[in-house]
């Protein structure tokens, strides 16, 4: 094998090293409530503060595990006591999606073929029932 071909395929086992020692899940969070959320991301290496997602905005930041780890048990949690938890395993998607409810609940994570939808509570509304008077 000449140089150039040893030095390819080194570079090449290089690179599947590299890549292969973690999983990376991108994750956004869509905050429904009408306050601004602070945002924590915990995985079995660390916990740290993402950022704050305002009312009615997005946030997303890429989760990183090792693959020494997997599967990992991790938590995202919202400012307001919003907590869930989701497991990171080597079949995970990329991409993940949380969202803080109205009512300042976190469901997910959901995938890119799931929805999320908020209804509203509703209210039985009394109608009073009116006399109708026909006149001949």
């Amino acid at each position: 094998m000449n140089l150039t071909k040893m030095l390819a395929v080194s570079l090449m086992a290089c690179a599947v090293l590299a890549g292969g020692c973690t999983k990376k899940v991108q994750v956004t969070v869509a905050n429904h409530s009408d306050i601004s959320r602070t945002i924590q991301l915990s995985s079995p290496d660390e916990t740290m503060t993402v950022g704050a997602v305002s009312a009615g905005g997005n946030l997303t930041t890429t989760l990183t595990v090792k693959n020494s780890d997997l599967p990992a048990q991790c938590y995202l949690s919202a400012e307001g006591g919003a907590q869930q938890s989701f497991m990171v395993t080597e079949d995970s998607p990329s991409k993940w999606w949380f969202h803080v409810t109205k009512d300042g609940k976190l469901t997910g994570p959901y995938g890119k073929e799931d929805t999320h939808a908020e209804s509203e509570k509703t209210t039985d509304i009394s109608v009073p029932i009116g006399r109708t008077t026909i006149l001949k």
